[in-house]
């Protein structure tokens, strides 16, 4: 006898065949072509009710769409390959995306359609079982500069020291002093403080540090300064440390394993993670280059101007790479909260900010997804741009998301 999970099927064709399956529309021939030329992509819709590649006619009562040619757009990033404006640090701007066009950044449109998808199988075939994903939370640290004023030498330090002085910030001149005289903590040394936040519920964290030669965008101390090599062997202890290529490893491609190396001579292990310094990538050779130099997983994938999901999905995937036709085994961690995105480019207030982390939750949370939130010790410290109750932004946002683990 015949089971019904061995008579199930999904038909994908141009026209409907059986009510017996489901049936899936093929409205597009992005799935057969090759390369990745720019093209245009029908949408109805917006928020998330958005679909991409519509049917002209709806013959199928549960699909009106090519859901495979939406999801392989969206999480391929078909659309940064070409035909795009690049912003001032050479990177896709969220305005060229389709998701921009839809409204629907701030929703994990491909989990959902995923979600739709299973409960149509379940309805037609109710044999059929699948492996549920869990909700998971993953706090992201970037390091780009792990002191704001130790072990930053002499010469800057008397710069600092005098420019404070004339521009009348009497305050910030006792805060150096009193740091580099060991009377008080650095400011940016955030580690101890958040790691019993972490402690306490039990967070996933990730670091990215910054060991790369001084440049213009590239600010951190000497990569072999044993203060901060001491405070990255002491984390490496309980979490794992990524590596946070240059802004300069853009243009050269060799110092991504310069600044491997490096890392892997203070840890005594390899990198396997990475973030990109100012999410700086370009599709697909940026993340060729870190399969290269033996990268895993990588964290890039986001915006600092906007909330949600840049590929339009809350869950880890691989890398497909248009130019070579073929899968990769990096796995790519997309987040979907950043630091400064409420504060400087939303222009929201402390409370507003923890709503809007809430919101995001409670979307990634429906659909299983893994919300990965990005913040800077920097951002950590409340000091500078983040006085006032920044810090609790990243505080309540622990707390909501161990709360919805737990519950």
């Amino acid at each position: 006898m015949v089971s019904e999970t061995e008579t199930s099927h999904i038909v994908y064709s141009k026209t409907f065949k059986n009510s017996t399956y489901i049936y899936i529309p093929l409205c597009s021939d992005l799935l057969n072509s090759k390369g990745f030329e720019p093209i245009e992509v029908p949408h109805q819709n917006s928020g998330s009710e958005t679909i991409l590649f519509p049917a002209e006619t709806s013959e199928s009562t549960e699909w009106d769409f090519d859901l495979f040619a939406a999801i392989f757009y969206l999480v391929s990033r078909y659309e940064e390959y070409k035909g795009f404006t690049p912003d001032a640090h050479h990177r896709f701007p969220p305005e060229a995306s389709i998701l921009s066009k839809t409204k629907s950044f701030e929703f994990p449109l491909v989990n959902s359609w995923v979600q739709k998808l299973k409960k149509d199988l379940i309805l037609k075939f109710p044999d059929l079982i699948f492996d549920e994903p869990k909700f998971r939370f993953i706090s992201t640290i970037d390091i780009d500069s792990t002191f704001q004023y130790k072990e930053k030498g002499f010469l800057w330090s008397v710069s600092g020291f005098l420019k404070d002085f004339f521009r009348g910030n009497f305050a910030e001149v006792s805060n150096r002093f009193k740091t580099l005289t060991g009377f008080k903590k650095d400011t940016f040394d955030v580690f101890g403080d958040i790691k019993a936040i972490h402690k306490i519920n039990n967070t996933e964290v990730i670091y990215f540090w910054l060991l790369a030669n001084y440049s213009k965008f590239d600010k951190n101390i000497s990569w072999n300064n044993k203060n901060q090599s001491d405070v990255i062997k002491k984390l490496s202890k309980d979490y794992e440390i990524g590596i946070h290529p240059s802004y300069q490893s853009n243009s050269k491609f060799d110092l991504v394993e310069v600044e491997m190396n490096r890392l892997e001579k203070i840890t005594g292990q390899k990198p396997k993670l990475s973030r990109q310094h100012f999410l700086i990538h370009q599709f697909p050779f940026t993340y060729s280059n870190l399969i290269k130099n033996g990268i895993e997983q990588d964290y890039t994938l986001g915006y600092t101007s906007q909330y949600g999901f840049r590929a339009g999905i809350a869950s880890p995937f691989y890398f497909y790479d248009l130019e070579k036709d073929e899968t990769t085994n990096l796995l790519l961690y997309p987040f979907c909260s950043m630091d400064i995105t409420p504060l400087h480019y939303y222009k929201l207030t402390p409370e507003q900010a923890i709503e809007k982390n809430r919101e995001l939750l409670k979307k990634v949370i429906q659909v299983n997804g893994t919300f990965i939130s990005l913040w800077h010790n920097e951002s950590l410290s409340g000091k500078l741009r983040w006085k006032g109750d920044w810090k609790k932004v990243y505080e309540k946002l622990i707390k909501d998301a161990t709360y919805l683990i737990a519950n």
